[in-house]
């Protein structure tokens, strides 16, 4: 299944797993984080993306209207990819790549990583969506992601 068949509502269904991935990184880091900076700057983004878990729930009934994906035989293996460790990584693979004296500066790496992979990602999505709605919700999603990198990319 192409991106540029998605719909707003699939758009939004994806995010939401994307947004629930990033709240478990994130949280996971605030835990870890030796310094305290870091640590409030990882807390910071763990609370953005139950921010942005709340409005995409919000916009669900905006694209729902129409919009369910017709071949969900297609599209749920889709979001399952969202929930697995491959947009940020999972505390098992933390365990070992984040250890040691470096803990903070390669936790920030791999965040910021993760949020230009996932901007980049939104932004392709959108310049190929032939769905308006799922063009505007990509739109809106790689605008985040990028914030999210500046902000990290400032505090390095």
């Amino acid at each position: 299944m192409s991106v540029q068949y998605f719909s707003g509502f699939e758009v939004i269904r994806a995010a939401m797993e994307v947004e629930k991935s990033g709240h478990r990184f994130y949280s996971g880091m605030a835990e870890r984080a030796v310094n305290q900076t870091v640590r409030e700057l990882f807390a910071m983004l763990a609370q953005d993306e139950v921010e942005h878990l709340r409005r995409l729930k919000g916009l669900e009934s905006k694209y729902a209207d129409g919009a369910f994906f017709e071949n969900e035989e297609e599209f749920l293996p889709y979001l399952q990819r969202f929930r697995a460790a491959e947009i940020f990584p999972s505390e098992e693979s933390l365990a070992g790549i984040v250890a040691g004296p470096a803990l903070d500066l390669k936790a920030l790496d791999l965040a910021i990583e993760a949020e230009e992979k996932f901007a980049a990602y939104f932004q392709t999505a959108a310049d190929n969506a032939r769905d308006a709605g799922g063009k505007e919700a990509f739109n809106w999603l790689a605008g985040e992601e990028e914030r999210h990198a500046t902000i990290l990319k400032e505090r390095k």
